[in-house]
């Protein structure tokens, strides 16, 4: 479990260190699902974070009973962080398997113990999951203006004289302030 978990999660690892990554990975458990089998339900209870190892799923929202496809997520990335980030406890969306997946669960519960004793842990984890949450918002902004455009929208802002504007990453800087440094 180790090694996969070091090849799908290899930025993790890194930042976390082996002890981290055993400590982590000791209050998790494997899971392996189907094709075709709802991992997360829309507006239902999430009881969990769930690693994706291997394989891939499919991620939608439910809106006047119509099923709207937000993407396709698989190996590395990671389902149930908006439910234990927000304390909503509910989904956000549905998740189901478009392959066999290969995941790691940790309940919420344990994800909470673990970042409450464990600044290392805290540090690595929360961060990714703003980085996470940040880049599948700049997505969905970009798939929404698509929808409403008919177009791509460009990658980049049109070409003015005004500087780009950039403000300080608050998040980086509370994070790289580690204790003893």
């Amino acid at each position: 479990m180790k090694e996969e978990f070091e090849k799908q999660f290899s930025q993790w690892a890194r930042a976390l260190g082996p002890e981290n990554v055993d400590k982590l990975l000791a209050v998790t458990t494997r899971l392996e699902l189907p094709a075709n089998r709802v991992i997360i339900r829309d507006r239902m209870p999430v009881d969990s974070l769930y690693l994706i190892l291997e394989g891939e799923v499919s991620i939608s929202v439910e809106e006047n009973g119509k099923a709207i496809k937000l993407g396709v997520i698989g190996p590395g990335q990671v389902l149930g962080e908006v439910s234990v980030l927000s304390g909503e406890q509910s989904a956000s969306s549905t998740v189901t398997a478009l392959t066999p997946v290969k995941m790691l669960r940790l309940r919420h519960q344990a994800f909470e113990d673990l970042i409450a004793t464990n600044y290392a842990v805290a540090s690595v984890l929360l961060e990714h999951f703003v980085d996470m949450l940040a880049d599948r918002l700049r997505a969905s902004a970009k798939s929404f203006a698509e929808l409403k455009d008919g177009a791509p929208p460009p990658d980049e802002p049109p070409a003015d004289d005004s500087p780009t504007l950039r403000g300080k990453n608050w998040i980086k800087s509370f994070f790289d302030r580690v204790p003893g440094t």
